[in-house]
């Protein structure tokens, strides 16, 4: 069975993929220029890796699942599951996770970027209960892509932690 999102799953698993190793190039770069791999470097690639390898997996998810011959319904629902629980993971243990890496409290904009995580996750979680609605496969698609793009908004809200002062301080 051809999903009628799969090539919107397909490309956004790509787009994932690429923002994964843009992702690991930053620290990669800082340490070329000869900057020492702090515990926030670690934990700014591995969460960012992370969080792009769900969404890549996710987009490629539904497609497998259809490979068994289920119904339209059975594979919304199953993938729906199959997407929720890592993304409803990583949301709820990344506050912990960056606390520990920064030792500091977690500012504002990362709050929101896990609430709107979580509510991409839950919004998967209902749409396996509800899969019989005909906008099951759009619903899939939006939360995934949720995900994606609060990661890159907080990417690039992380950059400024990254960004090297010049010696004036400016």
């Amino acid at each position: 069975m051809d999903l009628p999102s799969s090539s919107y799953l397909y490309s956004l698993a790509v787009v994932s993929t690429t923002y994964v190793g843009f992702s690991a190039l930053l620290v990669g770069l800082r340490q070329a220029r000869g900057s020492q791999l702090t515990s926030y470097d670690a934990y700014f690639t591995l969460t960012f890796i992370q969080v792009g390898f769900i969404v890549t997996v996710s987009g490629l998810v539904p497609s497998l699942v259809a490979l068994y011959g289920g119904s339209p319904k059975t594979v919304w629902r199953v993938a729906s599951v199959i997407a929720a629980v890592p993304i409803l993971w990583f949301a709820a243990s990344l506050p912990s996770r960056r606390r520990a890496a920064t030792g500091m409290p977690i500012p504002l904009f990362v709050k929101t970027i896990v609430i709107v995580q979580g509510v991409a996750g839950a919004s998967l979680l209902l749409n396996a209960v509800f899969s019989a609605n005909a906008l099951a496969g759009a619903i899939y698609a939006t939360a995934v892509t949720l995900v994606l793009v609060s990661s890159g908004l907080a990417y690039l809200l992380a950059l400024k932690r990254f960004r090297p002062e010049s010696e004036d301080g400016q």
